[in-house]
């Protein structure tokens, strides 16, 4: 709200500045001895062609972090599809969550503990 104010006050000022000034008066034939300097000039086009710089073919380094990412990437989807780590996971990953059952969850950060204590309800 503010700010609206402080704009509305900023465009009061300026259209009170602006009510003091006056539209110049264009010297008689300015425009015709513009249009007449303008058609006088050459037409031609001015571009400057600028060539572009060679490229330097990509280097093993530039993919060096991408291989170990895709092969992380890989393992991870493999084992998590063969089912041999899921010892290593929660349950709410790889148990009832995961396959959309309506049993309880564990609790990962370690909230609910703290609510289920005696005393703290």
């Amino acid at each position: 709200m503010m700010e609206q104010d402080n704009n509305r006050s900023e465009d009061r000022e300026t259209r009170a500045v602006l009510a003091h000034a006056s539209a110049p008066q264009l010297p008689a034939g300015a425009m015709d001895r513009l249009m007449a300097r303008i058609a006088e000039e050459p037409q031609q086009a001015k571009v400057v062609h600028f060539a572009p710089r060679p490229r330097a073919a990509p280097t093993f380094w530039r993919y060096a972090a991408a291989v170990p990412l895709a092969a992380s990437l890989a393992l991870g989807v493999w084992l998590g599809a063969n089912g041999r780590m899921d010892f290593m996971m929660p349950s709410a990953v790889t148990g009832g969550v995961a396959l959309n059952d309506d049993a309880p969850v564990d609790d990962l950060g370690g909230v609910g503990d703290a609510y289920a204590e005696e005393g703290t309800i």
